[in-house]
């Protein structure tokens, strides 16, 4: 095992202070019809707010260096009107935490969920984004062999045994978390959704779900897709992943009426992912190592180490051009 998944570092939010004061003849007017000065009108619309909570804090931008002591008694004023910013005493109540659960899905064996689990997984530590990973392909442990700190998920038709998979929900209250499947769970996992009403309580908690089905080019795979969108797709977003490596001519499912239809209806995204040299797919599986690692791998040569980069890059801006992520 050659990585282990960073820690996001998250800072605290910054405080500035902004004047809502402006110098110019209607303010003045509106003051002295206030009967206040300028001055002391300026002083009361004072405002302590938060710019993007979410940014990490570096250098000088501590607020623990920030003078607010002639503040100290302006956090209980009311903000402007649609002014879109956020009382600093009132942040926690105001503060919401979106998360999405990545549900990676083709339900046949082989269509290449695995390869694509890792590839986003790299991906969004590529983005610096806060992320757990579960592996819930028990058989093989492809995604745990490689990763630090995978959780194990059972998707299981015995209801006593159903709730082995709640783990996943409850990772995703604290971040996001990407979810490989193994083939052949599809009503499990559709009944672990349904029965709990996990749509309407990942809404309550700000949790989104998305399905990235991979397919593999052939008419049942593509049959399997159809059928999650008409079960789940009014509540889960589904993305329809075309692995290139399985099949490099799409113009056959792009044609089918079927398709075409649940398109119209859905409005699901298509997202095209890259062919993987074999040669290179070979040696990453025989050496055990992450496609970041096979980059600096001695066993890589110079050429295959740039083959490695070229996939990435392809597959990161497929990644990123979904718009998906974050």
């Amino acid at each position: 095992m050659d990585f282990q998944q960073p820690k996001r570092k998250r800072g605290r939010p910054r405080k500035y202070i902004a004047n809502s004061n402006v110098d110019n003849s209607t303010t003045m007017k509106e003051n002295t019809n206030l009967n206040n000065s300028p001055t002391e009108t300026a002083s009361e619309n004072k405002r302590v707010y938060i710019e993007d909570w979410e940014q990490e804090l570096d250098g000088d931008s501590n607020p623990a260096n920030l003078d607010l002591s002639e503040h100290d008694n302006t956090s209980n004023n009311e903000l402007p009107s649609g002014s879109g910013a956020i009382p600093f005493d009132d942040l926690e109540e105001n503060l919401t935490h979106s998360t999405i659960i990545h549900i990676i899905d083709g339900e046949k064996g082989g269509a290449g969920k695995s390869f694509v689990s890792k590839t986003l997984i790299e991906y969004c530590v590529n983005a610096d984004l806060d992320f757990a990973i579960v592996d819930a392909d028990t058989s093989n442990q492809d995604i745990a062999k490689l990763y630090h700190d995978v959780k194990p998920a059972f998707f299981s038709d015995d209801e006593k045994q159903a709730h082995d998979a709640d783990e996943i929900f409850d990772l995703a209250l604290e971040r996001s978390v990407i979810v490989n499947l193994p083939a052949q769970v599809y009503t499990n996992v559709t009944n672990w959704i349904t029965r709990n009403s996990l749509t309407q309580l990942g809404k309550e908690h700000s949790i989104t779900f998305i399905k990235w089905f991979v397919c593999t080019g052939g008419v049942d795979s593509v049959n399997f897709f159809l059928k999650s969108l008409n079960d789940l797709g009014g509540d889960v977003t589904h993305v329809f992943v075309k692995n290139m490596g399985l099949c490099d001519d799409w113009n056959y499912i792009d044609k089918m009426p079927e398709f075409i239809e649940a398109q119209r209806v859905h409005q699901f995204t298509i997202m095209n992912f890259p062919k993987f040299p074999f040669w290179e797919r070979n040696m990453v599986d025989r050496l055990g190592v992450t496609f970041s690692g096979a980059t600096m791998h001695p066993d890589f040569k110079v050429i295959s180490k740039q083959r490695v980069k070229n996939f990435l890059k392809e597959a990161y801006a497929a990644f990123s051009l979904t718009g998906l992520i974050r």
